[in-house]
């Protein structure tokens, strides 16, 4: 089954700004803002939770693999932590800065998250989320393995318009 999107733009660039634009729009708990948000292995931090190996999780035993479960509590989550960090900074590649940003929110949630649970709410600016989604569509498999954005040329194509949906700005 395939799902294709077709967008008024003049470049790649400008698709992928109207497409984060939407996705930033959507309001449910399982769009691209709560998975932002969510510090658990489900969502953003899932991400960086994982070494050279593969995720800390195994998650046919919901437990740490082998190599990690040798290691002392105290080591185990001095290792873990190194690699979040490295794999965020690795993320944030060209924003540094939205690295440093999220592993500070990270910190903050481990300490009041226990006290608030589901409540906590990170702070984060219009801009972090957007340059985030965008790093998640294009650097992730939040779409599947197989997106891309294809340019196509319909000057010299007859095409039959099936169903038009205009959506507002």
């Amino acid at each position: 089954m395939s799902f294709f999107a077709v967008a008024k733009a003049e470049n790649v660039k400008e698709v992928l700004t109207i497409l984060v634009n939407r996705e930033l729009e959507e309001q449910e708990d399982f769009g691209i803002r709560a998975h932002i948000d969510d510090f658990s292995i489900e969502g953003l931090y899932g991400e960086f939770f994982r070494d050279e190996k593969g995720l800390f999780i195994e998650s046919h035993i919901l437990d740490y693999p082998h190599h990690i479960r040798k290691m002392s509590p105290k080591e185990r989550d001095t290792y873990i932590q190194s690699h979040v960090e490295k794999n965020a900074k690795a993320f944030w590649r060209d924003h540094p800065f939205y690295a440093e940003l999220y592993l500070r929110e990270f910190k903050k949630y481990k300490v009041v998250g226990k006290e608030v649970g589901n409540a906590f709410s990170p702070h984060f600016s219009d801009e972090f989320y957007f340059i985030t989604a965008k790093l998640i569509i294009t650097e992730t498999d939040w779409y599947g393995e197989d997106f891309h954005i294809i340019q196509i040329d319909l000057a010299d194509r007859n095409y039959q318009l099936i169903f038009e949906l205009t959506l507002e700005e």
